[in-house]
């Protein structure tokens, strides 16, 4: 087969270079994902890592050079998988981190501790204004990084222009907040930090952070009327 594809390049036989050898790179899917230190990453997406490194292997085997084609490509294989792997893991952990953000973020505004005084409709619009207002303030909305964004449909320009223009007032309202309220609001939207690390910074309390977090949207809320 070798000699044929390497003198014509014919695509029917790629793909039948490529039938033959998969076995081969789930044979290294398979005893890499026995090894892996985790269950965040699926054998599937081990074995998609092989099978595209094969295919590369493939189109770039020389087989002039007296070297076996499974000598090449177990190398290729490999190195795509651990290299994939490490990024997919590094995707998974910041996907992870950000909807723990938001989770403790909506924890805060769904606090029902005053609900009785303000009332019940007064509240769902308070939560309303605190998620609409994170939204203008992280640069990439309430999407997280991985997580298909064109559910929402495409945005018209003009609607670009305006949020645009809204997001800078904001801005400049969190810049005239007092430093406490400015400091956790930048540091949870402008720079991802979870209520933990600002509480830490703060030598506060989680609970009193998520407090201050409500107190500072209402403060941006009133600023922008």
């Amino acid at each position: 087969m070798w000699g044929l594809y390497t003198r014509h390049r014919d695509p029917a036989m790629r793909q039948r270079l490529i039938q033959h050898y998969l076995p081969y790179a789930r044979m290294h899917a398979a005893t890499l994902y026995a090894g892996r230190f985790g269950d965040a990453i699926e054998f599937g997406d081990y074995f998609q890592l092989a099978s595209l490194a094969l295919v590369e292997a493939i189109d770039r085997f020389d087989a002039g050079r007296g070297v076996k084609f499974q000598t090449f490509a177990a190398y290729r294989i490999r190195g795509a998988i651990l290299d994939g792997v490490e990024s997919l893991t590094e995707r998974h952990r910041q996907i992870a981190a950000r909807r723990r953000i938001q989770q403790s973020r909506l924890a805060s505004l769904l606090d029902t501790s005053s609900v009785a005084e303000r009332g019940v409709l007064a509240h769902l619009a308070e939560i309303g204004i605190g998620l609409a207002l994170g939204y203008l303030l992280e640069d990439s909305g309430m999407i997280a990084e991985g997580e298909p964004a064109g559910q929402l449909g495409p945005v018209p320009q003009y609607a670009e222009v305006e949020l645009v223009q809204l997001r800078r007032c904001l801005l400049e309202a969190v810049a005239q907040l007092p430093e406490q309220h400015r400091h956790v609001i930048t540091g949870h939207y402008l720079q991802a930090q979870p209520f933990e690390q600002i509480a830490a910074e703060l030598g506060l309390s989680k609970g009193r952070i998520s407090q201050v977090h409500r107190a500072a949207l209402l403060s941006l809320r009133e600023r922008l009327g």
